[in-house]
């Protein structure tokens, strides 16, 4: 449905998928965590950072790169309105219904 996630789920999950056997020599997480709250409870479950990578963006590179996502929701087919709209301004390339910007995406929030 587009909504967050809490992190005690997402704590359940990597707590089970790093036991997987693709997991022995190492892992990469992607944009998390991203608080500290986040990164406490890889702590408390027992996973142990090596390395971080950061990237650094000016905050308004990353307000025009998310407030820009487009989503369709009955698909999860994703456009951003600069670097890859939609052939029709606002509707989906497949259906035709209308995309959303979800609340995490808009301007205020991000």
């Amino acid at each position: 449905s587009g909504g967050l996630v809490s992190d005690e789920i997402i704590l359940g999950l990597i707590t089970e998928r790093v036991k997987e056997t693709d997991c022995q020599n190492g892992f990469l997480f992607d944009g998390f965590p991203r608080t500290i709250p986040q990164a406490e409870g890889l702590k408390e479950i027992g996973v142990i950072v090596d390395s971080v990578i950061e990237i650094r963006v000016d905050d308004e590179e990353i307000v025009r790169r998310m407030s820009g996502r487009r989503v369709h929701e009955g698909s999860g087919r994703t456009y951003h309105v600069i670097f890859n709209p939609p052939k029709e301004e606002g509707k989906d390339d497949v259906t035709g219904d209308a995309l959303v910007q979800r609340d995490d995406d808009k301007e205020e929030t991000v």
